[in-house]
Order: structure tokens, then sequence, then C-alpha cells
């Protein structure tokens, strides 16, 4: 059997191989192969801020993607007549359908579902309210509200849905069906000598070193929190430097080099690396930082904070979301704040056996995210979905 999932995920076509993010990569959507026979995704065009050099292909021939016309802003609305068509047509033809709502794209998708008396499941992997909320456009914020209404209403009859999050996308986008909570990171096993490098580095530490700090995500916006990191780096010694790994382009970074300067950082304190090709690139690359800041404004579950724990990583973080389910509420601050991050790291740096506290606690607190326990959750989740799409497929 075939799962659909409709998504509003960014893909490129060129030469008849298909490039995604490494977050919807392969190893992403392979997770749904333990169950069905293949996945076939419709998704959306890169967009114009986002460079192909971070693309990666799609090589499972399980996996196949088709590339929709957008109606996500405003001025796409005009999509929404040959949307609403190919979706009909896909959505006919599908046996298991997995639909992420947040989106006008997926509440469209659900109604034609609906209307056809096909079997679906949502998945919530954010808060696109919270997200909206933040926003720095006015626009975007009055349409916070509007846009959750609409998904809670479309939503609540759902029969099947996973979350990312053990306890907060489920109280915020319930649904009256089965709910199963199931982050979909994907980590290393999680093997002592991790955990014992990690404490001797912090044993290593010394006061005229420089200090290290990682942050990732995209940077092409404020969303993930650069700009207080960027004002906590001000309010923080030379040695403390920041390294943002994301996507974005020569534009963005030039942006935020002149929002450093402006209070006083110097560009030798930031720098933006070349975004790595996998997940395990990036934990390895966790490795040689000291901490990892997180002045996120909205997340789902928050997987690049798990990775950061799983390397025994000290990390600081937003007070929001499904931060609190991860992190303790020592490492956690107000969003904005960039003088309780700038605290928060002061006191850290000058307390290495407070730093290895917190390394062992996140070691262990990420054993809940073990890959093998996630995975037996999920397929039997599945398993159960499956099963109810065969029903309704031989009724």
């Amino acid at each position: 059997m075939q799962l659909l999932y409709i998504s509003t995920f960014i893909f490129h076509k060129e030469a008849d191989k298909t490039y995604a993010l490494p977050s919807c990569s392969d190893s992403f959507f392979e997770k749904y192969l333990d169950v069905f026979d293949s996945v076939h995704v419709l998704g959306e065009e890169l967009k114009s801020y986002l460079s192909k050099s971070a693309l990666v292909e799609i090589e499972n021939p399980n996996i196949s993607v088709d590339i929709l016309a957008s109606n996500t802003r405003p001025k796409d609305f005009v999509n929404d007549k040959l949307l609403k068509r190919v979706l009909t047509e896909k959505i006919s033809a599908a046996d298991a359908i997995l639909i992420k709502p947040a989106s006008r794209r997926g509440m469209m998708a659900i109604k034609i579902a609906e209307r056809l008396h096909k079997p679906y499941m949502i998945e919530m992997t954010g808060d696109i309210h919270n997200a909206l909320t933040q926003s720095p456009s006015r626009v975007k914020r009055l349409y916070a509200p509007v846009l959750y209404r609409q998904i809670t209403r479309r939503i609540r009859n759902c029969e099947f849905a996973i979350y990312v999050s053990r306890d907060y996308l489920q109280g915020k986008y319930p649904i009256k069906g089965k709910m199963c909570g199931c982050s979909d990171v994907v980590l290393e096993p999680s093997t002592p000598d991790i955990l014992e490098k990690r404490l001797t580095k912090i044993d290593n530490m010394r006061p005229d070193m420089t200090v290290k700090l990682a942050l990732v995500g995209f940077y092409q916006g404020n969303g993930k929190g650069v700009d207080t990191a960027i004002r906590a780096l001000a309010r923080l010694p030379e040695n403390y430097h920041l390294s943002v790994l994301g996507n974005g382009t020569e534009e963005n970074r030039k942006k935020w080099y002149d929002y450093a300067k402006e209070r006083g950082v110097s560009a030798e304190r930031i720098e933006f690396p070349e975004p790595l090709p996998s997940a395990q690139a990036v934990l390895h690359w966790l490795d040689d930082y000291d901490f990892f800041v997180f002045p996120t404004r909205s997340e789902g579950f928050g997987r690049v904070v798990a990775e950061a724990m799983s390397r025994g990583l000290p990390c600081l973080a937003t007070n929001i979301c499904t931060m609190p389910e991860l992190l303790p509420r020592e490492c956690l601050f107000e969003l904005d704040d960039d003088e309780k991050l700038a605290q928060l790291l002061t006191e850290y740096t000058g307390d290495r056996e407070l730093m290895k506290k917190v390394a062992r606690i996140n070691f262990e607190k990420v054993n809940d995210y073990n890959f093998e326990t996630l995975k037996q959750r999920r397929n039997e989740f599945l398993r159960e979905f499956k099963n109810y799409c065969l029903d309704k497929r031989n009724s």
C-alpha cells in the first residue's frame, strides 16, 4: 500500500532527479516504509532564498515526489482551483493519506478526503499559530487566530493524528480520534564515550579560551532568534563566538553582520558555516561547541535541541512550546530575553561542575527519544492506521 503524504515541504527537480533539504531527505520519509510499501510526497518548489548547494538527492526508489503550485501567500490564492483539481485526483486514487494540516493546502486536502470518504491521518510537527503570533508582520499576527480556528475546526473529526510533541501540540490541536506522541528526530545511539568526551572537554575549558556557541536553523528571518543570540553576544566578553548553521542568502548574512556591528559585535565573533548534508554530520559538528543556544520564537518539537542533547551539549532555549518538554527549567529563558541568555552563559561558563551536571541531564533525558523506542511506537500506530485504511477499502 502506498502512503500519499500531502505537505508543503520544499523540493527541486532537475535532470529527472529530485532534491530536498537534508531535513526532508530519504531518512525522513523512510520511517514510513517500515509499514507502507512506498511514499508519494506532494510538496512545493524550493524558495528563492534557499541555496541549491544545501540540497541532497532523494535516492530511495520507494520515495517519489510531485511539486505542486503553492497557495500559502495571498498572491498565490489564484492557484487554488488548479490545486484543488490535482489534490482531488491524487486523493481519489489513494488508499492511505497523511496530511500536514497547518496550511491552506492541508485544510483543503482534509476537506476533499472527507468529501470522498477517504481515510486520512494528520501529522502535527509545529505550532503555526504561535509562529504567526511571533511574526514581525502585522498581517500575519492578525491572521494567526483566524488560521488557528480554521485548523482546529478542520481537524477535530480526524480519526488518527501523530504529533512530534509529548503533550504540547496534542493539547493545542486535539482531535476526537486516536493521538500518538512520537518525535521525528533521528539520533545516533548514545554511547558512554560521547558523554565522557563532553565531560573532558568541559574540564579542559580555561577562562582565556574561546567559548563556542552553536545555533542551528534558517536565518532568512528572525524565527530562530538569531537577533536575540547576537544581542546576548554583545553583553558577553570578546571570547564568546557564535556559529549559525542553517540556510540563507548572502543578503541575509549581511543583514545579521550589520545588526551585530550596530551592537558592537565584530564580524570575527559570528560565522555562518555552509549547510551540512545530513543530520549525522550536524551531530558531529556539534561536538566542537561548548553550548547550544536556541532563542527560537516557535517550535514544534525542536529536533536540533534533541540532537545537541544527544552529544551531551549544555543547551539554553526559549521557554516556549515544547522546549520545557526537553530541557530543565533552569536552562530556559523568556522570549527575546538576551540579558537572561547572557547571564546563563556567564553562570554556566564560570561553573564547570554545573556545566557537567547539565550535560549529564541532557544526555540521559534524550534516551526518551531513543531511535528504536520511537520506531516501535510509530510503527504500531502506523499499522493501526493502515489496518483502518484496509478496512475502509474493503468495506
